[in-house]
């Protein structure tokens, strides 16, 4: 029988209907584990099927850590005995591939160490903003004799090329955010004072669409989600780049 702790770990605020922040808060390192996986599952289902939200937010309550590794000392059948994700993958690759699916902008907010399963959650979303003085990415695994198994091997590349991406994961070093940013790791390296600010105004200009798809789309009608208004634009550039798809080739 499973002993893992009902402790909540993980914390979701609703800023506004439109606009929701996901904290991790497992002092003193933000380790992740068996326990959070329920938690972190019951707010991935939330916003895939939620009516209103359309932007996310990542972020940390542990000073110093984003999120970490998982957790080696609990106890193993604890892990194993976590069912499959709908996806049919194991439970953690499962959440990040329906975090990079849901129809919602996904942002990590990286003030500390981001790493392992911290860095996958990161690249499993649209856009990584970090603390230019407190952010730390690592896929350390491979320093360890261990295969990093949430799906940095593919999303890596994409973002910084073949040739940085092995670096990172070979090498298994420390990445700070000055030069995450430079190698595309994350969008932007912020002030450590201007991060969550930036996030926030960021954020707030997404968009709210009274039909809400099912997928990322190429263009929403769309509403602030942070206040009323009875205005509605098309911005179907700025949201193709938003959804993943490709740009059109010219002719």
């Amino acid at each position: 029988m499973s002993n893992v702790r009902k402790t909540r770990q993980v914390h979701l605020a609703r800023r506004s209907p439109g606009y929701w922040r996901v904290t991790f808060d497992i002092p003193p390192l933000n380790i992740f584990g068996p326990e959070t996986i329920p938690q972190v599952n019951e707010i991935v289902t939330a916003l895939e099927t939620d009516e209103y939200v359309r932007v996310v937010v990542f972020d940390s309550a542990v000073e110093g850590f984003f999120l970490t590794h998982y957790d080696f000392l609990a106890k193993l059948e604890d892990s194993t005995s976590l069912p499959l994700g709908p996806t049919g993958l194991q439970p953690l690759p499962d959440m990040l591939v329906r975090v990079s699916r849901a129809p919602v902008v996904s942002i990590a907010a990286i003030r500390g160490r981001a790493t392992g399963a911290g860095s996958e959650l990161a690249l499993a979303s649209d856009m990584r903003f970090a603390s230019r003085e407190k952010a730390i990415l690592s896929q350390w695994e491979v320093g360890a004799g261990l295969v990093p198994g949430g799906g940095p091997m593919a999303r890596l590349p994409r973002l910084i090329g073949r040739g940085r991406a092995l670096g990172v994961l070979l090498g298994a070093d420390d990445i700070n955010g000055e030069l995450a940013e430079r190698y595309g790791y994350v969008n932007r390296a912020l002030p450590d004072a201007e991060l969550d600010a930036f996030i926030d105004r960021l954020a707030c200009g997404f968009p709210h669409s009274t039909n809400r798809p099912s997928r990322k789309p190429s263009a929403w009608l769309i509403l602030p989600v942070c206040r009323r208004t009875r205005k509605l634009r098309l911005s179907g550039m700025r949201f193709s780049l938003l959804s993943g798809d490709p740009p059109a080739r010219p002719e």
